[in-house]
């Protein structure tokens, strides 16, 4: 029979050999895991696209028959964004990004407001591209605007003493907290549609200038084409245009081409009088991925409110698209800024449109020199 020292010698020996057997299944787990996070790594690459919104509409303007009410309108723009609280609503729309992780992501209406007199009005009043990546550096994860596709800069005088600029514009985002051999990008390109919609106002015709933005993106030896962009959201007819556009020129690569943006066309129904620049894309070879992964459920994008205070969801439509040619598969696309939790303390949803966030399982290594 052993003694007191004995026994406590041996079940010191058994507390050790628990001890190293506890540390050994531990690392065994994080060795899994590391394995499984790896192997999910190399293989999927995570986006979302989001219109943000720029807090009003313009349809005042190309009613106004006098300066009086053009300066009216002007006012009630400028005070229909700053309602908004754009930095708010970036804050929200931060937060579900950085719950994603994506590596890029595609914005529409990241736009600008701001006022001045005398000359190019300077003083920034809101700035949504800007407040999102500040904000989503204070959750920890940074990105850079690797393009901007300039859109709409109008400015007019208003009937609160000042002038008022509205600066409208769609962008590309990388993320660039991570080792800087997991993501290259290179062959930036910006172009503007070669049609657009010119307004008629009483300060002359305000033009619309859409466009594209594209990089190629290098993931893990994996090369593919990135473009984001927000076709015309009044005429049919233009819509078309660009869309047949863009398949000429952003996609106009043997590249795998991931498309992501806001396209205006209800994906949704075929009884859009756009639906034939959809049928259009895929009829080039392109694959919708919220329809190859998510069907039937209708994934409504678009849209909530003007003033973004509607209770309930008015989503109704799906023009908010990540469409992806050339041997992607779909891991997993959920949307974002959809619900009611997602709004913000005043009651307002993040944006008018929901945003989309997906997984694309990355194609065999492509070469391309276009």
């Amino acid at each position: 029979m052993p003694n007191s020292i004995d026994r406590t010698t041996i079940a010191l020996g058994y507390l050790r050999k628990a001890v190293a057997i506890a540390f050994l299944a531990l690392a065994a787990a994080i060795g899994v895991a590391s394995t499984a996070m790896a192997h999910d790594d190399d293989r999927g690459i995570r986006l979302v696209t989001q219109n943000m919104y720029v807090g009003s509409a313009f349809d005042a303007l190309s009613v106004a028959q006098t300066p009086e009410q053009l300066r009216a309108a002007v006012a009630a723009i400028y005070n229909n964004i700053v309602a908004s609280r754009p930095a708010e609503r970036a804050a929200a729309m931060a937060r579900e990004i950085a719950r994603h992780r994506p590596d890029l992501v595609a914005l529409q209406e990241a736009a600008m407001l701001r006022t001045g007199t005398g000359g190019p009005a300077t003083t920034v009043r809101s700035d949504l591209l800007q407040s999102l990546l500040d904000e989503l550096a204070g959750l920890g994860q940074r990105y850079r605007a690797v393009a901007i596709l300039p859109g709409l800069d109008a400015q007019a005088p208003s009937a609160l003493g000042f002038d008022v600029r509205v600066t409208i514009q769609d962008a590309i985002l990388v993320r660039s907290d991570l080792p800087s051999d997991d993501i290259k990008v290179s062959n930036l390109q910006i172009e503007q549609f070669g049609i657009k919609l010119a307004t008629p106002t009483l300060v002359g015709p305000i033009t619309d200038p859409r466009g594209w933005a594209a990089i190629d993106v290098t993931v893990r030896g994996s090369r593919f084409r990135f473009v984001t962009t927000h076709l015309d959201s009044v005429s049919p007819a233009i819509r078309v245009a660009q869309a047949k556009e863009l398949l000429l020129t952003a996609a106009n690569t043997s590249l795998p081409v991931v498309m992501a943006g806001d396209f205006n066309i209800a994906a949704d129904t075929s009884l859009d009088p756009s639906f034939p620049a959809y049928q259009a894309m895929i009829n080039a070879g392109f694959t919708d991925a919220w329809q190859s992964k998510r069907a039937p459920d209708p994934g409504f994008t678009c849209c909530q409110a003007g003033n973004l205070l509607n209770p309930t969801s008015l989503l109704n439509h799906r023009i908010d698209l990540v469409l992806f040619r050339g041997g992607f598969g779909v891991a997993d696309i959920s949307l974002i800024g959809n619900q009611p939790a997602d709004r913000t303390s005043a009651g307002l949803w993040p944006s008018d449109h929901a945003g989309v966030a997906a997984t694309l399982r990355l194609p065999a290594h492509q070469v391309d020199n276009r």
